[in-house]
Order: C-alpha cells, then sequence, then structure tokens
C-alpha cells in the first residue's frame, strides 16, 4: 500500500521489539473525556476551531462519542450518530457530556448524549452501537478517481503552524482540477452546481488498536474540511464577513478503518440557500472499501455585496 503509516520507534533496551510512537491523537487528546470530579458525568475540553473564540466542532462530536462509547459493553461499536449544534463552546472552559441510557438491546444500543457548558445546553447527540456481525457481503459504489496523497499539496497551509488541527492531522488537498466527475470546480451560487472537493487524511503519529478510539478520531477529522466547501465559491479559506456554523451533523460507520493509514475524504456541497448549507461526504480507504458517510447542515450567511 503507498502512502502506508510511518511508525516511529522509541529507544527501548536491545532486543526488545520497536513500539509505536503515539500521536497527539494516538494518546486520546482532543478526543477523549474524563470522570468528573463528582463521578456523575464526563468532562472534556474542546479546542477552538477557525475562530479562536470557539471550540472546534469535531471535538465536541469526538468527545460526546468517546462519552457514549464508555457506557457500553466492549462487545459493541458504534455504527451511526446523530447530533444538533445547540449554542457555541468556548475553549476556555470545560463541557460536560451526559450520556444517558436510551435502550439495551440483544444487538443494538442506543445513547443520548447532552454537552454542557456553565449550565447550557450546546450539543444533543444520539448514537447507536450494535454487536459486529460476521460474514456475509458487501455493495458499495467505486471509489472516486484521484491522485494519491504523495506530492499533494497541504490542505492545512491556511492555518496557523500550531493550530490543534494541523499538528495532529495530516490533509493532502486534490487540486480541484483533478476532479473525477467533470463537474466545473468553480460552481458559483447562481450556477446552482455542486462543488465537490477531495483529499486524504490521516493521524499525525500512530494510532493504538482501539476501534473506539479510531471512530472518535474520525468523527473529529470529518467536521474540518465539510461544510467549508460552501465556501470555494467565495475563495475559500473563509473570505471576511461570511459566516459558518454546524447546525446538525449525521454520520454512518459502515466498516472498521484505521485512521493513521490514509483516508480520502469526498466533500460535496449540495445546496445553499434560506441561510444554510447542506454537504456530505464519504471516507474511503487506499484500498478502495467505502469507510463512513457523513452529512452536515450549516449555518452559511453572506454579505450582500453593495
Amino acid at each position: 500500500m503507498s502512502g502506508g503509516t510511518v511508525h516511529e520507534a522509541i529507544p527501548r533496551e536491545t532486543g526488545a521489539p520497536p513500539q509505536p510512537r503515539y500521536g497527539v491523537l494516538g494518546q486520546g487528546r482532543h478526543v477523549r473525556v474524563d470522570v468528573t470530579p463528582d463521578g456523575g458525568a464526563y468532562q472534556g475540553h474542546c479546542h477552538a476551531g477557525r475562530a479562536a473564540a470557539r471550540s472546534y466542532g469535531g471535538a465536541v462530536l469526538a468527545q460526546a462519542l468517546d462519552a457514549a462509547h464508555r457506557s457500553v459493553g466492549d462487545d459493541r461499536v458504534v455504527h451511526s450518530l446523530h447530533a444538533y449544534f445547540l449554542r457555541a463552546l468556548s475553549p476556555e472552559r470545560p463541557v460536560r457530556f451526559t450520556p444517558d441510557v436510551v435502550r439495551d438491546g440483544r444487538s443494538y444500543s442506543m445513547r443520548q448524549v447532552t454537552a454542557e457548558q456553565d449550565g447550557k445546553e450546546a450539543l444533543t447527540m444520539s448514537v447507536s452501537f450494535k454487536q459486529p456481525q460476521q460474514g456475509g457481503s458487501w455493495r458499495q459504489p467505486g471509489m472516486p478517481d484521484v491522485p494519491g496523497p504523495e506530492r499533494l499539496r497541504n490542505g492545512w497551509a491556511h492555518r496557523p503552524q500550531n493550530h490543534p488541527l494541523r499538528t495532529s492531522v495530516e490533509y493532502r488537498e486534490v487540486p480541484m482540477e483533478r476532479r473525477p466527475d467533470g463537474v466545473r470546480a468553480d460552481a458559483t451560487p447562481a450556477d446552482g452546481g455542486r462543488i465537490d472537493r477531495y483529499g486524504w487524511m490521516r493521524t499525525v503519529g500512530a494510532m493504538p488498536d482501539d476501534p473506539g478510539l479510531h471512530a472518535g478520531v474520525l468523527a473529529y477529522m470529518c467536521d474540518a474540511p465539510l461544510a467549508p466547501t460552501a465556501l470555494v465559491a467565495y475563495g475559500e479559506p473563509r473570505p471576511r464577513g461570511i459566516a459558518l456554523a454546524s447546525l446538525d451533523h449525521a454520520m454512518w460507520f459502515h466498516r472498521p478503518a484505521r485512521v493513521d493509514e490514509w483516508l480520502l475524504f469526498a466533500c460535496h456541497s449540495v445546496a445553499a440557500g434560506d441561510g444554510r448549507t447542506f454537504a456530505q461526504g464519504e471516507f474511503w480507504s487506499e484500498r478502495g472499501e467505502l469507510v463512513a458517510s457523513v452529512t452536515q447542515e450549516a449555518l452559511l450567511h453572506v454579505p450582500r455585496p453593495r
């Protein structure tokens, strides 16, 4: 496989096997929660996104998912989540995540998670888990035909070098002229066309063999490029005066995937209007496996031309 993860060895005694060096996300930072001092829920800190005063939505999703995951047995894996962002969170203060048991069936479990800050609800998420099934066959469409991650430009070039996304996730963006479907890359709102953007993503550093952590990191990564695909029509990265903020988010995990190996994220800005924009996305492994699907609606306010 091309572009595989490089596992940097930690020096050990002679004769001992080399151990992988876990990156920021492999250590659980940005995506894990801790038990609160009162023991009644979980606590996390969600770092800033593009705006310094607002927490990054992917960190909120990942930590809410982690809180839900801690309340189910080890025999169950997440297969879907549906979240509503109710108000912005501050990266300067802790967030309280409370999972509630909705149902535990023979094969499926449902949890409802609420994220609060300063006593106010900021996110509500439904998460469904299931027991993996052995055997069977897969049906899926073909993977988009785009260049591999080698020699592609850094898609985070517009972010500060010390931004948590840039230090924890690699993002290699496919040039717009290399899109596989022939749809115009420079579609504008007046054209009514769909805007597509493709990029390869993986963690900086290795990850442990923990399926729940890999799923959480996938939720963490997906929020960064998806809704902003709509801004391509206005000159992404975000032009001055344009407001973009997540409203709701849904994700389906089709099969296990390693996030420390390259995954292609195909982002599609499908519609925009009424102060909102709607996007869809798919994650693909380098082997051509459809790993996960994502949908997102976001607030989009564009200043009127003077």
